[in-house]
């Protein structure tokens, strides 16, 4: 038996009222915050003053920065073009591990793209990158982990895009990745390869500006509170208290704010700038704006996602309309579950199974020298796991 029922069964009456508890709590800070979002929105010159003393005064920043539109804007879902051009693309990895009998990691990208409007039938590609033995291995000689080979694959994704991307493509050019748009949040990685691998992605999104491609992250199920750390610096600069924005009391996920501003289905909110700010961010990083969309179909049942894309698209006029209405129009394909449809067929083209990654490591083992091959065992710890 993999799980003791019983012992569930004893505790799960007090694990309900923890949550219960738990609910409660949340829903008491959300009514607080968005109170003190109401008294924001009403001065916006003491907002935009709180945030930018704050962008001088601290050095660790994550949090959302109101750009030309008030605070509180709900925009209603716009028309979508005609014909366009949609690119998504995700990755999937294998991690190495010393309990394999290799050490190896694998990066796997899938990308579709369609030319909407055009009848023609989308085009697949999937690309798979063995990686070097010096891009597994830090420094110091041990073998990198989730978050690295992640930031690896992250960049992967953005390259296949570039490459995919061409002159005869249907006008307006969108691409779609799952996540932050900005690989800054894979921060904590040690060392300079974070910074490497940023500086690239940096290249490569400057490379699409100037093509005017829109880039663009989606974010299912957001629990960020860039939101209430804005608000946090706002109640310190009204109250004259120091900035500080990472008090726990205001620690709520941003959609809990929003969600009964943004009522009806394909509503947005206002569009906001991303303020990420470390002692390890590159000086040339790009600059990410956002929204939250409402993306159900169904005006009793909220569903809010956020989109991230470049802070040059909110200076284009019509740029945010055709995002706003392209990514909620593909989410509806999939609408008793709103997801973007072509970003879901990405992640089925690059997910790897355990079955293809053990395939993986046995073609590779078939290129060692039998002296080698002799002295590389998979753990026993890991052999037994896989006894049925």
């Amino acid at each position: 038996m993999p799980v003791n029922y019983a012992q569930l069964e004893h505790s799960q009456g007090q694990f309900a009222a923890q949550y219960a508890a738990w609910q409660a709590e949340q829903v008491a800070r959300a009514g607080a915050l968005k109170n003190l979002l109401n008294d924001a929105a009403a001065s916006p010159d003491l907002l935009r003053q709180a945030i930018e003393e704050a962008e001088q005064q601290l050095t660790n920043l994550y949090l959302a920065k109101p750009t030309n539109e008030p605070i509180l804007t709900h925009r209603p879902l716009p028309q979508a073009p005609k014909s366009y051009t949609l690119i998504a693309a995700d990755g999937s990895q294998i991690v190495p591990s010393r309990h394999r009998a290799l050490q190896f990691g694998v990066v796997n990208v899938g990308l579709i793209k369609a030319h909407i409007g055009s009848g023609e039938p989308p085009e697949i590609r999937v690309e798979t990158e063995l990686l070097a033995m010096d891009q597994i291995q830090t420094p110091e000689g041990t073998l990198i982990g989730e978050d690295e080979v992640a930031l690896l694959r992250d960049l992967a994704e953005r390259k296949l895009i570039r490459r995919a991307v061409s002159p005869e493509d249907l006008e307006p050019v969108i691409t779609l990745t799952d996540g932050p748009l900005d690989v800054f949040y894979r921060s904590t990685i040690q060392g300079d390869r974070g910074q490497e691998v940023q500086r690239e992605v940096f290249e490569i999104d400057q490379d699409l500006q100037r093509r005017g491609v829109m880039t663009a992250g989606y974010i299912d199920k957001p629990g960020s509170a860039m939101l209430s750390r804005m608000l946090a610096i706002f109640q310190c600069k009204r109250q004259g208290l120091p900035l500080e924005s990472n008090n726990r009391e205001f620690n709520l996920s941003d959609r809990f704010i929003l969600q009964e501003i943004l009522r009806l289905p394909g509503e947005r909110s206002a569009i906001f700038e991303a303020i990420t700010r470390s002692a390890r961010k590159p000086a040339n990083s790009l600059p990410v704006a956002f929204f939250y969309v409402n993306v159900s179909s169904a005006e009793s049942e909220p569903c809010l996602a956020r989109l991230e894309f470049p802070l040059w698209v909110s200076e284009v006029p019509g740029l945010v309309d055709t995002l706003h209405a392209v990514i909620y129009k593909e989410a509806q394909v999939l609408d008793s579950h709103p997801y973007p449809y072509l970003l879901h067929r990405a992640h089925e083209l690059a997910v790897v199974k355990r079955v293809e990654a053990d395939e993986v490591e046995v073609m590779l083992q078939s290129q060692l020298d039998p002296q080698i091959r002799i002295h590389q065992q998979r753990s026993n710890k890991d052999y037994l796991k896989g006894l049925s």
